[in-house]
């Protein structure tokens, strides 16, 4: 009698091969939703961290005017330059996609801050107007 009250069905001991393939299937389908929006968001905090260290440039290029009126804006973004030799940067800006930053003087005397990794240059070097950071012009 004692045999006839054990259970019917064995106790389930393991995931089978079907539910695994469910789970690898539905975390399969949230990676393609989710890794072009990360990749996506990543590019796009890279671009405004760029941005933002060509605002710091030009920001330490007018502090440095106004702390002296004789100055002329400088293209020497080396660690020796005026801008950190004064105290208005403590060490260049690194680009956040190893790129290098420029100083261009403009004819109207402001200065333009560009990006080596930009796409703001054609292939010869030269800036097309509007591309870049100059202060008072650029407000983002």
């Amino acid at each position: 009698m004692m045999r006839k009250t054990m259970l019917k069905y064995p106790k389930r001991q393991a995931f089978t091969l079907i539910e695994l393939l469910v789970v690898v299937l539905i975390l399969a389908i949230l990676m393609a939703v989710a890794l072009p929006l990360y990749l996506g968001a990543v590019k796009d905090s890279a671009v405004k961290a760029c941005r933002a260290n060509m605002q710091t440039i030009a920001n330490a290029e007018q502090a440095y005017k106004v702390k002296n009126a004789t100055h002329t804006f400088t293209t020497d973004l080396s660690s020796s330059g005026a801008l950190v030799a004064d105290g208005n940067l403590t060490a260049i800006p690194t680009c956040p996609n190893a790129g290098t930053y420029t100083v261009v003087l403009n004819t109207d005397g402001t200065i333009t801050v560009h990006c080596s990794v930009a796409t703001d240059d054609d292939d010869n070097g030269n800036y097309p107007a509007g591309h870049g950071y100059t202060p008072g012009v650029d407000s983002q």
